[in-house]
């Protein structure tokens, strides 16, 4: 519940700081597991994403976020929770798999970090993997905007991608890093298409 009445202030905010406009909404799966990933260049993509689309969106954040506990109390309440970016994290891997499972959309940035317009930043293997234990689709999600006030935000939601064919196979991490980076293309893509 608070999460749906937080959800809806960030909303209107937001629609009063910024020019909103949402492409492709519909490619998103109204029910069942899904991974959604988008680019990340700013703090504000996340919120984005999560206030603009019908689903609850579960995010994994960086653990130093949470050392607060008043802060962590109320990331946990807006379905953020901890994740280890020195190590591979097999707790909350293991989390969010079963979140998945559990037919729950997670969002996920492909590259770990924030990546400035212009940077390079290589998709992580990890996209990849959580899709297929999981065996979810992964929608892609390109978000194009500076974040100046009142200007224009724009998201754009691609088709769903699937790497069903993948599951129940051993992955090399090789193969994993290549499957992520094929859905960063199509993020990149889609940036192209709202120009």
């Amino acid at each position: 519940m608070f999460y749906q009445i937080a959800k809806f202030a960030v909303y209107f905010y937001l629609k009063i700081l910024y020019d909103v406009e949402i492409v492709g909404a519909e490619n998103i799966p109204s029910k069942g597991g899904v991974l959604i990933c988008s680019n990340h260049g700013s703090n504000l993509d996340s919120v984005v994403v999560a206030t603009h689309i019908k689903r609850t969106v579960n995010y994994l954040g960086k653990k130093e976020l949470f050392k607060n506990k008043f802060t962590s109390y109320w990331l946990k309440k807006m379905r953020v929770f901890p994740v280890s970016r020195d190590t591979v994290d097999m707790n909350a891997f293991r989390f969010a798999v079963d979140l998945l499972k559990s037919g729950e959309a997670v969002g996920i940035f492909a590259q770990g970090t924030r990546v400035k317009e212009g940077e390079e930043g290589k998709a992580k293997g990890g996209v990849a993997l959580f899709a297929v234990k999981a065996d979810v689709p992964i929608v892609p999600v390109c978000i194009v905007s500076d974040y100046r006030l009142f200007k224009k935000i724009k998201m754009v939601v691609g088709a769903p991608i699937s790497f069903s064919a993948y599951k129940d196979q051993k992955i090399r991490t090789e193969k994993l890093n290549e499957l992520s980076e094929s859905v960063m293309n199509e993020v990149s893509k889609l940036g192209h298409v709202s120009e």
